[in-house]
Protein backbone atom coordinates (compact mmCIF):
# COMPACT_ATOMS: atom_id res chain seq x y z
CA UNK A 1 0.00 0.00 0.00
CA UNK A 2 1.53 3.33 -0.97
CA UNK A 3 1.95 5.83 1.84
CA UNK A 4 1.60 8.78 -0.49
CA UNK A 5 -1.90 9.48 -1.73
CA UNK A 6 -3.17 11.84 -4.41
CA UNK A 7 -6.66 13.22 -4.66
CA UNK A 8 -8.29 15.50 -7.18
CA UNK A 9 -11.69 17.15 -6.82
CA UNK A 10 -13.54 19.89 -8.67
CA UNK A 11 -15.85 22.38 -6.99
CA UNK A 12 -18.20 24.68 -8.85
CA UNK A 13 -17.27 27.66 -6.68
CA UNK A 14 -14.72 30.45 -7.11
CA UNK A 15 -11.17 29.68 -6.00
CA UNK A 16 -11.11 32.26 -3.17
CA UNK A 17 -14.19 30.70 -1.58
CA UNK A 18 -12.80 27.15 -1.91
CA UNK A 19 -9.48 28.17 -0.33
CA UNK A 20 -11.18 29.92 2.59
CA UNK A 21 -13.46 26.93 3.09
CA UNK A 22 -10.51 24.52 2.95
CA UNK A 23 -8.71 26.49 5.67
CA UNK A 24 -11.74 26.50 7.97
CA UNK A 25 -12.38 22.79 7.25
CA UNK A 26 -8.80 21.81 8.11
CA UNK A 27 -9.04 23.76 11.38
CA UNK A 28 -12.45 22.25 12.20
CA UNK A 29 -10.96 18.79 11.68
CA UNK A 30 -8.24 19.53 14.26
CA UNK A 31 -5.47 20.30 11.79
CA UNK A 32 -3.38 23.40 11.31
CA UNK A 33 -2.31 25.35 8.28
CA UNK A 34 1.49 25.50 8.30
CA UNK A 35 1.97 27.39 5.04
CA UNK A 36 -0.38 29.43 2.88
CA UNK A 37 1.00 30.68 -0.44
CA UNK A 38 -1.70 32.95 -1.84
CA UNK A 39 0.35 33.88 -4.91
CA UNK A 40 0.61 30.26 -6.06
CA UNK A 41 -2.76 29.16 -4.57
CA UNK A 42 -1.09 26.49 -2.44
CA UNK A 43 -1.83 25.38 1.09
CA UNK A 44 0.12 23.01 3.35
CA UNK A 45 -1.73 21.57 6.34
CA UNK A 46 -0.84 19.08 9.04
CA UNK A 47 -3.51 16.88 10.55
CA UNK A 48 -3.40 15.43 14.06
CA UNK A 49 -3.59 11.77 15.10
CA UNK A 50 -7.19 12.32 16.17
CA UNK A 51 -10.13 13.22 13.99
CA UNK A 52 -13.40 14.21 15.68
CA UNK A 53 -12.33 12.33 18.82
CA UNK A 54 -11.38 9.14 16.96
CA UNK A 55 -7.78 7.98 17.21
CA UNK A 56 -6.31 7.42 13.72
CA UNK A 57 -2.75 6.70 14.82
CA UNK A 58 -0.67 8.83 12.45
CA UNK A 59 -0.31 12.50 11.71
CA UNK A 60 -0.70 13.51 8.07
CA UNK A 61 0.48 16.31 5.84
CA UNK A 62 -1.65 17.66 3.03
CA UNK A 63 -0.15 19.70 0.20
CA UNK A 64 -3.11 21.29 -1.55
CA UNK A 65 -2.93 23.06 -4.91
CA UNK A 66 -5.91 25.09 -6.14
CA UNK A 67 -6.42 25.85 -9.84
CA UNK A 68 -9.19 28.08 -11.21
CA UNK A 69 -11.14 26.95 -14.27
CA UNK A 70 -12.77 29.05 -16.97
CA UNK A 71 -16.30 28.31 -15.76
CA UNK A 72 -15.61 29.90 -12.33
CA UNK A 73 -15.03 26.50 -10.74
CA UNK A 74 -11.95 25.32 -8.86
CA UNK A 75 -9.80 22.22 -9.17
CA UNK A 76 -8.26 21.03 -5.89
CA UNK A 77 -5.34 18.60 -6.06
CA UNK A 78 -4.01 17.09 -2.84
CA UNK A 79 -0.76 15.24 -2.25
CA UNK A 80 -0.95 13.62 1.20
CA UNK A 81 1.35 11.45 3.28
CA UNK A 82 1.80 10.33 6.91
CA UNK A 83 4.21 12.10 9.27
CA UNK A 84 6.34 10.81 12.13
CA UNK A 85 6.35 12.38 15.60
CA UNK A 86 8.77 15.17 14.60
CA UNK A 87 6.95 16.14 11.40
CA UNK A 88 9.03 14.22 8.85
CA UNK A 89 7.59 12.09 6.07
CA UNK A 90 6.94 8.60 7.40
CA UNK A 91 8.75 6.07 5.22
CA UNK A 92 7.70 2.84 7.00
CA UNK A 93 5.34 1.66 9.70
CA UNK A 94 2.36 3.84 8.77
CA UNK A 95 -1.07 2.60 9.73
CA UNK A 96 -3.21 1.66 6.74
CA UNK A 97 -6.15 3.86 5.82
CA UNK A 98 -5.24 6.95 7.84
CA UNK A 99 -4.43 9.22 4.89
CA UNK A 100 -7.42 7.85 2.95
CA UNK A 101 -9.71 8.72 5.86
CA UNK A 102 -8.34 12.26 6.12
CA UNK A 103 -8.81 12.83 2.38
CA UNK A 104 -12.34 11.41 2.41
CA UNK A 105 -13.44 13.48 5.41
CA UNK A 106 -11.83 16.68 4.09
CA UNK A 107 -13.58 16.31 0.73
CA UNK A 108 -16.90 15.70 2.47
CA UNK A 109 -16.31 18.70 4.74
CA UNK A 110 -15.61 20.97 1.78
CA UNK A 111 -18.63 19.76 -0.18
CA UNK A 112 -20.94 20.22 2.83
CA UNK A 113 -19.62 23.65 3.81
CA UNK A 114 -19.70 24.96 0.25
CA UNK A 115 -23.30 23.75 -0.09
CA UNK A 116 -24.22 25.58 3.13
CA UNK A 117 -24.63 22.49 5.32
CA UNK A 118 -23.32 22.52 8.91
CA UNK A 119 -19.83 21.07 9.46
CA UNK A 120 -19.61 17.38 10.35
CA UNK A 121 -18.71 16.21 13.83
CA UNK A 122 -17.93 12.58 13.04
CA UNK A 123 -16.15 10.35 10.56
Amino acid sequence: MPYEQKSSTSFSYPMEKVIATAISSVQHMGGKVVNKDEKNAKLIAQMDKKLFGNYLGDRSQLEIQFTPAEDNSTQMDIFAFPLNAVGQKLMFGARPGVVDTILRVLTRELEDRLAGKPPAESL
